[in-house]
């Protein structure tokens, strides 16, 4: 598989398009145009149990869109997950105000209006109902929905996705954010102008090849492939990987361990994108440096 910047952007697909969602329900066109994975292509989601201080913990990486076929997951992580006492998310999709948060970082600049309809200008001749409905929103926000639709023309839906799953299947459990809703909102509205329409660039041109092989690296529970679909063509100065990845991986590390240190649950079931426990500076590899200890499970072992 060979990994592209546009790839990589694609594994990053925020909670922020379902509250989108509620504002473009006439964007979201869903095209089941595709079958499921052959049984030759399920396998097991890399995922990791952590131990600290006597208190245990799952992480498991998802991808924010799915199919039907996607569940039940590998019995191992069904059986963490129905174990455990609670679900932590990266942030709760009911705690945002939609209309507030998109009014606040959501808005398009009129100063860079003409630089993001030059760079969906070929896209918007085909798309002119998507364009039309995006028009008074950031190039962040608007490559965010069109790599949801784009998906979705695979036959891959929002609804099915990972955390949606789970969240929906929490029964009892607590359900706890290491962010919010609103902290992603600002972070992605953060980006220059340079990297937002380079997002929205990617996402209308990355080819739907390169998107399955993100899906079927997820599925197999490929650590290398997603790493180098992250991390292709960027190094350390790369602001999307060191805003969106990076410097959340050691945020999101510390309130982990701040969770395992307070010992309210017995068992935490952790539910973060998979860019986040794979490659430079992953969660897995710096729970380790706080001195937990960190063991990927297979369907064998774990």
């Amino acid at each position: 598989m060979q990994a592209t910047r546009k790839s990589r952007l694609n594994l990053n697909i925020n909670l922020i398009h379902r509250l989108l969602a509620l504002n473009l329900k006439r964007c979201v066109v869903l095209i089941l145009c595709l079958g499921a994975l052959p049984a030759a292509a399920l396998g097991s989601p890399v995922f990791y149990k952590v131990e600290y201080q006597q208190q245990q913990a799952y992480l498991l990486g998802s991808i924010h869109i799915g199919q039907t076929d996607f569940y039940p997951l590998a019995q191992h992580i069904e059986s963490a997950f129905k174990q455990s006492d609670a679900l932590v998310v990266e942030a709760d999709i009911t705690q945002g105000n939609a209309a507030a948060l998109l009014q606040q970082y959501g808005v398009l600049s009129p100063e860079i209006a003409a630089d993001v309809d030059a760079t969906r200008k070929a896209y918007c001749q085909t798309h002119q109902a998507m364009c039309q409905a995006l028009a008074p929103y950031a190039p962040w926000l608007q490559s965010t929905q069109i790599s949801v639709n784009r998906f979705a023309g695979l036959g891959y839906s929002a609804e099915q996705g990972v955390d949606t799953y789970f969240t929906a299947n929490k029964e009892g459990k607590a359900l706890i954010e290491l962010e919010s809703i609103q902290f992603q909102f600002e972070l992605i509205s953060s980006f220059s102008t340079e990297t937002q329409l380079q997002m929205l660039d990617d996402a209308i041109n990355a080819s739907d090849a390169e998107m399955l092989d993100l899906i079927h690296a997820w599925r197999q529970g490929d650590a290398q492939a997603l790493a180098q679909i992250m991390e292709a063509q960027a190094g350390e100065s790369d602001e999307f990987l060191d805003k969106l990845l990076w410097q959340r991986n050691h945020s999101m590390t510390h309130k982990i361990i701040q969770l395992l240190q307070d010992k309210n649950q017995k068992q935490l079931f952790i539910v973060v994108g998979a860019g986040h426990i794979v490659g430079q500076q992953a969660i897995p590899d710096l729970l380790r440096q706080q001195g937990a200890i960190v063991t990927r499970c297979t369907l064998l072992q774990c």
